[in-house]
C-alpha cells in the first residue's frame, strides 16, 4: 500500500504538470512540489467540506499515523502537511520526478541504491545513448563489502573491461547518491559525508557537458538542454 501511494502521489504530480501545460519538460524533471499521501486528503477534504469545520478530519485515519510514516520518504515534517494540493519541498533537495521516492525506490535493490541502473535510464530515455547488455559471461557483481560506501564498492566498474560502457552510466546515476535507496535526501552514509558529485559526458553538447554537484544541479542542466527535449519527444 505505500508503494502504491508514493506511485499515485508521482502520477498526480504528472497531472498537475500537464495540466498547468507550462514549459512541461522543465517542469517535470525540476519542479519541486509534490502530493503526498493524495487520497488521504482527499478523504480530508471530503469531510472537511461535509462537516464545515477542520478539528473533524480526526474521523479520517491520518496518513502519518501509521509505522509507515510516509511524510518520511519526502523528508516533510508531519505537522507541515495540508490536504489542500501540491506540497512544496526544499528545491536543493527535490527536483522533479526523478528525485520523487517512487523513481528512486525503483531504481534501489532491498537494501542499496542502484547507481548503475539509475545513470542508464538519464542516458537512455533523456540524452539518447544506447548501452549494450551485460554480456552473459560476465558476473556484474559489486563487492559485498557492508562497511564501505555504494561509491567505493563500484570502484570495480572502473576496470579496463567494464568502464567503456560504465562512463557513459556511473556519472549520471552516481549524484543520486544524496538520496537513499528509500527515496529520503541524506547527508550520511554510513557516517560518512555524501559524495553526490557526477559528470555529464559525452553528449557533444559544451552547454550539457562538465561536473555537477548533485541530482539536482543535473537535472536542472537537463531541463535547460534542446538535445534532452528533442530525445524525450522522440
Amino acid at each position: 500500500p505505500v508503494i502504491q501511494r508514493m506511485v499515485h502521489d508521482t502520477d498526480q504530480l504528472v497531472l498537475h504538470v500537464l495540466e498547468r501545460d507550462r514549459h512541461v519538460l522543465q517542469e517535470l524533471l525540476t519542479t519541486n512540489l509534490t502530493y503526498i499521501s493524495y487520497d488521504h486528503a482527499r478523504d480530508w477534504n471530503r469531510i472537511r467540506r461535509k462537516k464545515g469545520q477542520l478539528k473533524d478530519r480526526k474521523s479520517a485515519k491520518h496518513p502519518f499515523n501509521n509505522s509507515f510514516k510516509l511524510n518520511g520518504f519526502y523528508n516533510f515534517p508531519a505537522d507541515q502537511w495540508t490536504p489542500d494540493g501540491a506540497l512544496a519541498l526544499p528545491p536543493q533537495q527535490r527536483a522533479g520526478i526523478l528525485t520523487q521516492p517512487a523513481w528512486l525506490i525503483a531504481f534501489s535493490t532491498n537494501t542499496d541504491n542502484h547507481a548503475i541502473l539509475r545513470g542508464k535510464w538519464v542516458r537512455e530515455r533523456l540524452l539518447g545513448g544506447h548501452l549494450p547488455d551485460t554480456p552473459v559471461t560476465f558476473d556484474a557483481q559489486l563487492p559485498d563489502e557492508p562497511d564501505q560506501t555504494l561509491r567505493h564498492r563500484m570502484r570495480v566498474t572502473r576496470e579496463q573491461y567494464c568502464w567503456p560502457c560504465h562512463r557513459m552510466m556511473d556519472p549520471l546515476g552516481l549524484p543520486f547518491e544524496m538520496y537513499d535507496h528509500f527515496g529520503r535526501c541524506r547527508t550520511l552514509e554510513l557516517d560518512q559525508p555524501v559524495d553526490a558529485s557526477g559528470e555529464i559526458a559525452g553528449t557533444g553538447s559544451p552547454q550539457l557537458d562538465g561536473p555537477v554537484e548533485d541530482a539536482v544541479q543535473m537535472l536542472h542542466r537537463l531541463a535547460k538542454s534542446e538535445r534532452v527535449e528533442q530525445v524525450f519527444v522522440r
